[in-house]
């Protein structure tokens, strides 16, 4: 019987054959996140607000439909007070593109690794009262075509306490 195409309506039907090996052999990702003292160490659960930090998103892209893919890496880490203060995503408070990578092509990159690291400048984040302790969770995402969605993850950061000496 076949498909009946919206995009050539009346014609035949489409009714080849394909296949589509969307397996995970064929397309897989492992990422993860972090927050780094400002020489790429991984800080002790308290931050000062006058010190500069690092914030890194590395994705590893296995399988070889991969390399068909282009499109626009977002990543973003969200603020969540555990008291006063509010939520807030990071990118919100960094110039606009600062945590993307834009125009990203698999085929002409090899695909495989993905990697974006950011220096947060100094008194970025705000605290309340001096301190203010936040839940962090980090996201990521994939889009083309404009806005259509071609891969999504996130990634619990746990607990940072910042706060103002």
């Amino acid at each position: 019987m076949g498909y009946q195409s919206k995009c050539w309506p009346g014609e035949d039907p489409l009714d080849g054959w394909n296949e589509l090996p969307l397996d995970p052999e064929a397309m897989r990702a492992y990422w993860d996140a972090d927050v780094l003292d400002e020489f790429g160490i991984k800080p002790r659960k308290i931050i000062k607000t006058t010190d500069p930090f690092l914030v890194r998103f590395r994705v590893e892209l296995v399988g070889p439909l991969w390399r068909c893919m282009t499109g626009n890496w977002n990543f973003d880490i969200g603020f969540t007070s555990i008291g006063p203060g509010g939520m807030f995503d990071l990118s919100s408070l960094l110039p606009a593109g600062a945590l993307d990578i834009i125009g990203w092509n698999g085929c002409e990159r090899r695909g495989e690794c993905v990697h974006k690291e950011y220096k947060v400048p100094a008194n970025t984040i705000q605290v309340v009262n001096g301190v203010t302790m936040y839940e962090l969770a980090a996201t990521y995402r994939l889009t083309c075509c404009g806005d259509q969605v071609g891969a999504v993850g996130g990634e619990p950061l746990e607990e940072y306490e910042f706060y103002t000496p």
